[in-house]
């Protein structure tokens, strides 16, 4: 059906016929997978809707106007930036106008006060390319450059180099954003005056409106503009190296090393953690999933496989790395002097140095990495954790003993426990579990793992950050807080009483739960009998 011919006819004198767009093979294009983040799974299948219309605005202005066609002609929308998130980022009703952000792709950098204004189009990489020629850089996601700045920084944000440098949340500075409603809030030093270099600005600190750890998807607006902190890095730029896809980033090797460290047990690689993180030394600090190397070393899928059928759950339950980035961010000599103190800091903890490649493939500045995703065609993170180092650490276990019992079809990991680091400088911890799958198979045992994860944090008392539009809100939402739920649906309606900012988020795991039949076996929370939508239901 679309939408009315009057909203289109608003909308294209908007943006001009060029840049507005119900042709079937063009909203076709649009559409989650496959392969990659999420593909495959019933929530994708239940969930995701070819837009009616793509529309392309430039500005700030554009998008405020569009927003208010929305609202006078009952349109639902969705921001969209790169896709990158999977069916999450799409249409999940039916005539769904999808707004398309790549044209804000404007980027300044104040080389005095160390930030960058982007627009919700400019990517990762040609941002850090910029700073890196101002001596700066900026922190890119653990899933590579390809990602949007602004929808990184409102969605997840974090990275291995987030052992130095502060969480995503306070590097966001002035930022612009389009309510559901099309009225412009400016957050920040812009609240105050046209210099965004401040996140803090007088009253409320709204970038909670924003995001929490994870972010809301958009659902209660859209951000045109933000101001991001940038920081001081050393002179000497990574190069480019090797012919694609398999390309990377050739360190300076006098100012930038990888080294692993092989530890004796997982206590030792938390300690090593808290110990390098009170001596203030270091870039990035992980233990990573043994099942990363195979894929590091691995020319195809099937060398993956290879290599991968020589594991078994005695070999990964012996493998403990720790996985650190020097950084001469003032000279070589601090470099060695950070070296020299992090082999004595190993050392005590009876753990041996080991060879690896002096180069980067996804934290520094590569936009290609989510091909490490993709061994088996679909990937999804079931959880992220971030709390202190040492409560952070504990999850995996639980996460991995739980996953036996859905694998297949989840990839065999044999036990591993996931992927954890120092976070500021061991003030806190992450743990991320992640899990793969083949989306051409049978995936109701992932969609009921994703779920059952949320079960067994609540029954255990595990923090979770993935709250919100990743899990079902009435399962959660009266476990934590408690009752959060119920603020973030009154905020939700405050905000976007029309429902039409990128519905039936924050309920959209809530919605995909109730449709979906092989769901239903494992639904055993209270739910109303009606959401508090309207017709998007």
């Amino acid at each position: 059906m679309g939408i009315s011919k009057k909203a289109y006819s608003a909308l294209e004198s908007i943006v001009g016929s060029k840049y507005i767009s119900d042709d079937p093979a063009v909203c076709e294009g649009y559409r989650s997978g496959p392969g990659g983040y999420e593909s495959g799974l019933g929530y994708e299948r239940v969930m995701t809707k070819i837009p009616a219309v793509v529309v392309l605005p430039r500005t700030t202005e554009e998008v405020q106007r569009i927003v208010r066609i929305c609202n006078r002609y009952s349109v639902p929308y969705v921001p969209y930036s790169t896709g990158f998130y999977g069916p999450r980022s799409h249409c999940h009703v039916e005539n769904e106008l999808l707004i398309d952000m790549k044209r804000l792709n404007d980027f300044e950098i104040d080389e005095k006060h160390m930030f960058a204004v982007v627009g919700t189009g400019v990517i990762y990489s040609p941002l850090q390319e910029e700073a890196m020629k101002r001596g700066m850089y900026v922190i890119i996601g653990g899933g590579g450059a390809q990602a949007s700045v602004v929808a990184n920084l409102i969605g997840d944000g974090w990275s291995p180099l987030s052992h130095r440098i502060g969480l995503p949340h306070r590097r966001i500075l002035g930022t612009e954003l389009v309510l559901p409603d099309g009225e412009l809030v400016k957050m920040g030093s812009l609240a105050v005056g046209d210099d965004p270099f401040w996140g803090d600005g007088p009253g409320p600190d709204l970038r909670g409106l924003l995001r929490g750890f994870t972010g809301l998807r958009g659902c209660l607006g859209i951000v045109t503009k933000m101001a991001v902190k940038l920081l001081p890095f050393q002179p000497e730029k990574p190069m480019p190296t090797g012919i694609a896809p398999n390309t990377a980033l050739a360190l300076p090797e006098k100012r930038m090393k990888w080294i692993n460290y092989q530890v004796p047990n997982k206590a030792a690689q938390v300690k090593a953690m808290f110990e390098i993180s009170k001596a203030e030394i270091a870039g990035a600090v992980t233990k990573v999933p043994l099942f990363w190397r195979s894929i590091a070393k691995a020319e195809c899928k099937e060398d993956f496989w290879d290599l991968w059928g020589k594991e078994s759950e005695e070999t990964v339950k012996n493998f403990h790395i720790v996985r650190v980035l020097l950084i001469g961010f003032t000279s070589e000599e601090q470099m060695k002097y950070d070296e020299n103190v992090l082999n004595d800091i190993m050392a005590e903890l009876g753990s041996q140095p080991r060879a690896t490649k002096p180069s980067d493939e996804s934290w520094i500045k590569n936009a290609d990495s989510a091909g490490m995703w993709l061994m088996c065609g679909s990937y999804v993170s079931v959880d992220y954790i971030i709390e202190t180092l040492s409560h952070a650490t504990q999850h995996g276990e639980f996460y991995a003993d739980l996953k036996k019992k859905y694998t297949p079809p989840l990839m065999p990991d044999y036990g591993d426990p996931g992927w954890f680091q120092s976070f500021e400088l061991g003030h806190q911890g992450y743990s991320e579990f992640l899990v793969y799958w083949d989306q051409d198979e049978d995936t109701t045992g992932v969609d009921h793992f994703y779920v059952e994860t949320s079960k067994m944090n609540i029954k255990n008392r595990f923090y979770t950050s993935l709250l919100g539009p990743h899990q079902p809100l009435y399962l959660t939402g009266p476990m934590y807080g408690p009752n959060y739920h119920q603020w973030l649906l009154k905020v939700k309606d405050e905000f976007d009483p029309l429902w039409v900012c990128h519905p039936p988020t924050p309920l959209a795991h809530d919605v995909f739960v109730e449709k979906a039949e092989w769901m239903k076996s494992i639904k055993d929370w209270e739910v109303p009998k009606k959401f508090p939508m309207p017709k998007w239901e």
